[in-house]
């Protein structure tokens, strides 16, 4: 019992203190994942400035409104202005995408800054850099998809294609972690 009690402890500090230690090692279990680092702020009760860090591991894109979104899950913390953590953060986040660069190995791309409702606290979250490396190991995980993004890109590409293959590069990640498992 006392093991597990320290394993539950390590495990929550691990996502506090190193936001992204905890929640990437979670993730490499489940296979490779376009991700991003999420930074927001808000208005606490005191009338300070609390914080939300984590990460975001995107599942999925869409076009809203006309742009392309990336839907995904964020894992973190919602802190408060004197450090109090407030609650562990694992809820869905939609962010508009902008700015997406692809290579034979690499995707990379801007996340628009947002609002959202988080542990109902209205939280105001920063641009962002997502992106996806694909050389872990000998073999590129997702070769193909993404040097079809990168021919697309030079196209100047309109909303609905541009989400069909972020969405192809996507489905791609989550077919390998399945098989993995």
């Amino acid at each position: 019992m006392r093991t597990r009690t320290l394993a539950i402890a390590a495990a929550a500090c691990g996502i506090l203190l190193g936001g992204a230690s905890g929640a990437r090692a979670q993730d490499a279990d489940e296979g490779p994942a376009i991700t991003a680092r999420v930074h927001g702020t808000f208005v606490d009760q005191r009338g300070g400035a609390g914080v939300l860090s984590g990460d975001m591991f995107i599942a999925r894109f869409e076009i809203q409104n006309g742009g392309v979104v990336a839907i995904g899950r964020i894992e973190g913390s919602l802190a408060d202005s004197q450090g109090g953590v407030l609650g562990l953060v694992g809820q869905e986040l939609v962010l508009p995408v902008t700015n997406v660069q692809s290579t034979c190995n690499q995707l990379r791309m801007d996340l628009g800054a947002t609002d959202a409702d988080i542990l109902e606290t209205r939280v105001h979250f920063d641009s962002e850099t997502a992106g996806f490396d694909s050389r872990a190991g000998a073999t590129p995980k997702a070769m193909g998809v993404l040097c079809a993004a990168g021919e697309l890109l030079r196209k100047k590409p309109v909303a609905a294609d541009l989400a069909k293959a972020l969405e192809g590069i996507a489905a791609t990640l989550r077919a390998q972690g399945s098989a993995g498992r």
